[in-house]
């Protein structure tokens, strides 16, 4: 178990709610309102995002009242309203004691201040006044009643099984990923004539390649990951003679006053820079930016992956615990209750 995982846990036993670890989501009711507590970025995992669905007949959460609640909760930095979804972002805070309590006071003011002006808890799909329990569709988190859930659920296996069948266009995805490299070797040759071998220019080379398979090929397969990878080789080198030819090219107009096209000291980038006895650094600078592709490729095989994985997913957060209540709500809303 992570310390991330272990400290989430903790934070939710202290504010009296649930840890999810399926979804990475802190979930629980409060005065009545059904909360979400999770990170939306993981790059920052204490700078948490509160959200709940509510409405009211009679007030809306203007300008005017969100700064008032802005002033009235110190911990709270952000307060939106789209339809029913109210969100609420609180500070970074590292010190898990004051994380705690930051969390549950926003949490106990903004169901107050929900309450005071009428606020009911609903479907943030439908709008309709009912039981609701949060939900993954796919990256988002929703608040859904018994049959907008349902109703995801079915559409989204739909799209599943449609994805699943698809099969990859590697033709495609072998144009998208040139295409995308060219944005790496354009990266490479502007930051050389800046006088820079950034670890930038690889990342980008790495990141844009992968993602123009993944568009224009439908998804990244194995043999896409593959086929990238020996894409990125080739385009690196190729990024990293042009730039060594640029270079050339313009040392020898600086300090001989003769004129060389690019193109002509491309073609003679391994004479020239054997003759230089340089060839140490060339070599060299091409590892190099082979390095720093490497590090922007792990990372972003991994998003793609976990991205496609979670395409069309729709889990009930915390299921085993809230199994039976919303068993229940699903039964009462077919019978009309709500």
């Amino acid at each position: 178990m992570s310390k991330i995982t272990e400290n989430y846990k903790s934070l939710a036993a202290g504010i009296g709610f649930t840890y999810d670890e399926y979804t990475n989501t802190i979930y629980g009711i409060k005065n009545g309102y059904e909360l979400l507590v999770y990170a939306t970025d993981q790059r920052y995992p204490y700078l948490l995002t509160i959200t709940t669905s509510a409405r009211s007949a009679n007030a809306t959460l203007g300008k005017n009242e969100i700064s008032l609640f802005k002033k009235s909760v110190a911990p709270a930095v952000g307060m939106t309203q789209k339809d029913s979804l109210i969100t609420v972002t609180n500070k970074n805070q590292t010190n898990q004691g004051k994380l705690r309590e930051d969390i549950d006071y926003t949490l106990s003011a903004l169901t107050a201040f929900l309450s005071e002006r009428s606020f009911v808890p609903c479907c943030q799909t439908c709008g309709s006044s009912t039981q609701t329990v949060g939900f993954m569709l796919e990256t988002a988190r929703l608040h859904l009643c018994a049959n907008c859930a349902a109703k995801a659920k079915s559409e989204n296996e739909v799209k599943a099984q449609k994805r699943q069948q698809k099969s990859v266009n590697i033709i495609g995805g072998i144009i998208g990923a040139v295409i995308g490299s060219l944005i790496g070797v354009a990266c490479i040759v502007i930051l050389g004539m800046l006088g820079y071998v950034a670890a930038l220019s690889g990342i980008v080379m790495a990141f844009c390649t992968l993602k123009g398979f993944d568009k224009l090929g439908g998804k990244l397969t194995a043999i896409g990951i593959v086929i990238s990878c020996v894409i990125m080789v080739g385009m690196t080198y190729f990024g990293n003679r042009l730039d060594w030819a640029i270079q050339i090219s313009q040392a020898i107009k600086e300090y001989y006053d003769y004129e060389v096209g690019v193109f002509e000291a491309f073609q003679a980038v391994p004479s020239l820079v054997a003759e230089l006895d340089g060839m140490g650094d060339y070599i060299g600078s091409f590892v190099q930016q082979l390095i720093f592709v490497a590090v922007g490729a792990v990372p972003t095989i991994i998003s793609i992956t976990r991205e496609q994985r979670n395409v069309n997913r729709v889990a009930q957060i915390g299921y085993m615990q809230n199994a039976g209540v919303f068993a229940d709500a699903s039964a009462g809303n077919s019978a009309g209750n709500f």
